[in-house]
Parts: structure tokens; sequence; C-alpha cells
């Protein structure tokens, strides 16, 4: 079995002005409107219900479909991540066994992948999928011991000195670098407990800036014509250097006149902080995903 684990999801964009004067619409859903939201806000809808314990459940014949699944986990690997990349790698084994009895037909191949982020950003494994569960659970034990560095995975010589990260280069990275399976079931699992900035911002340091590469339209714009659904893990109330409502604005809420990026890619999102103190388990609620997601059309 191949895995390619990619943190990050998209849905169908409609229409998208780069140039900040007409509003970002979806099918169905236009941001300078008071249109409904159609994506799981966890707290607010399905997202919050309890998913189903996947440990050892096999799917096989739940559903007349074979469909094959990437998943990408896209990791902020910053030195307040260390209990996140901890868990992963505990709890990696469950959502890969999970996803392997999700069908027994032969050609049936569900693959992992990783891309790790601070300022800059690493796509793990040169884009490919992992071999082995094994194999996945060294490198997040690896990243594990990063984060109590303040470097940055992509090399960059900046030490991190400031709360944003760089989520919108990671996901459009994702997108554009690792090798996903053509027809498959595209999912990114995003995790991060801080914000992020846009392109022609700089983070960690405003005397040695790393620059964003991408605008969040653009990262937007990568998701959706690569089909990818992006489920995200970012904290509502705030991490240890940021206060409500700065973590909101593209997980929670709105980018402006752009939806947030679970909303853009017909997924969920949900509160880190119930993750960290044991009230959603990280395994269930990313296995409940796939599954609800498996053998649906792409938004």
């Amino acid at each position: 079995m191949r895995l390619l684990l990619t943190i990050a999801a998209a849905a169908m964009l409609a229409a998208c002005s780069g140039d900040g004067g007409t509003p970002w619409t979806l099918d169905g859903w236009d941001v300078a409107g008071d249109a409904p939201v159609d994506a799981s806000v966890e707290g607010d809808g399905p997202a919050d219900a309890p998913v189903e314990a996947p440990d050892g459940v096999d799917h096989t014949g739940d559903l007349d479909c074979h469909q094959d699944i990437d998943i990408v986990f896209v990791i902020d690997v910053s030195t307040s991540m260390t209990w996140v990349l901890e868990q992963l790698a505990t709890e990696i084994g469950a959502v890969w066994e999970y996803a392997e009895a999700m069908s027994a037909h032969p050609d049936y191949d569900p693959a992992f992948g990783l891309v790790v982020f601070v300022d800059d950003v690493l796509v793990t494994n040169g884009g490919e999928p992992y071999a082995s569960v094994g194999d996945l659970q060294t490198e997040f034990n690896s990243w594990r011991a990063f984060c109590s560095t303040n470097a940055q995975p992509g090399g960059s010589s900046c030490s991190n000195a400031d709360c944003p990260e760089n989520t919108l280069d990671a996901l459009a990275d994702a997108a554009e670098l690792y090798a996903w399976t053509p027809g498959a079931l595209h999912v990114a699992v995003h995790v991060t407990d801080d914000t992020f900035k846009e392109a022609p911002d700089g983070l960690c340091s405003a005397f040695t800036p790393i620059p964003v590469r991408h605008t969040y339209p653009e990262t937007l714009g990568l998701l959706v014509d690569n089909e990818i659904r992006v489920g995200v893990f970012a904290m509502r109330a705030g991490s240890y250097c940021t206060i409500p409502p700065d973590k909101e604005p593209g997980f929670f809420a709105p980018w402006g006149s752009y939806p947030s990026i679970p909303e853009a890619t017909g997924s969920t999102v949900w509160d880190l902080d119930r993750i960290q103190s044991g009230e959603i388990s990280l395994t269930e609620a990313i296995s409940g995903f796939v599954l609800e997601e498996w053998c649906t059309d792409f938004i």
C-alpha cells in the first residue's frame, strides 16, 4: 500500500478575481452577500457530532466504490506544535489501517504524504508517498524533535521569531509538488496553531524576512484546480502569542472577501484546543472526514 499524506483539500471555484474589487464567489455562495455557508464548521454543524471509532472497522462493501485515497498532512512544526507531532506519530497507524480497510478491491491503493512548514516549507520524501506506516511514524518523530529548535524546515537561515506561519505556501506546495493519484480522493489535513500572511508580506523577521510566495486566492485556486479537500485543525481562541479573533480569518471565517479555506474546498474545520484537551479525537476526526468525502463529487 502506498501512503500519500497531504494536508490539503479543495473545492470548486466558480469565479475568482485577484484585483480586490470583484467579490470572490463559490458555486452557490457569494462572500459579499448573506447566503448560507455550506461547509461544516466544528462546533456549528455536523463536524461537531461524534465520529465512530475507526480502529478495526472494515468498511468493505459499505459503498460500491473503490476510489483510491491520497491523504497529505500539512503540518506546522514550530515550537508550540510538539504535542501534535507526538500524537500523530502515535495514532497514524490507526488512520492507515482505517484507510486500508475501506475497500478490498485488488487495485485499491491508499497513499499518505507529508508537508512541513514554519516560515518556509519542505515537501518531504521528495513529494512521494510513504512506503509504510513505520516510515511515516519515523518521519513524524523526527519533526517532533525539530519542533524545539526554532529552525526552518526548508533551510532558511532566519530563526523563527514571529507568530504567523506560512500556511499558504505550504498548501500551495502540497497542491503542486506532491504526486497526487489521478482520480483518487485528494485530502489535505492542515494542522496549525497560528495565523498566516499572504504575498507580498514576509515572515520570521523584519530584518531578514522570508517572503510569502502566494496570495490567498492563488492558493485557493491551486487547491481547487487539483481537487484537494482541506480539513483544517486550527486554534479558534488563539495560541501562545495571539488572541481572538486573530486565529479565525481563513480558517473559521472569511479572509477579506474570500471564503475560508475549509469553506472554499467544501471541507471541515476543527478547534485544535478541543483536540489537545481530548474532547475530540484527532484520529477519529481525520478518519471520519475521509469516509464522509470518499466517492463524492468534488464541489
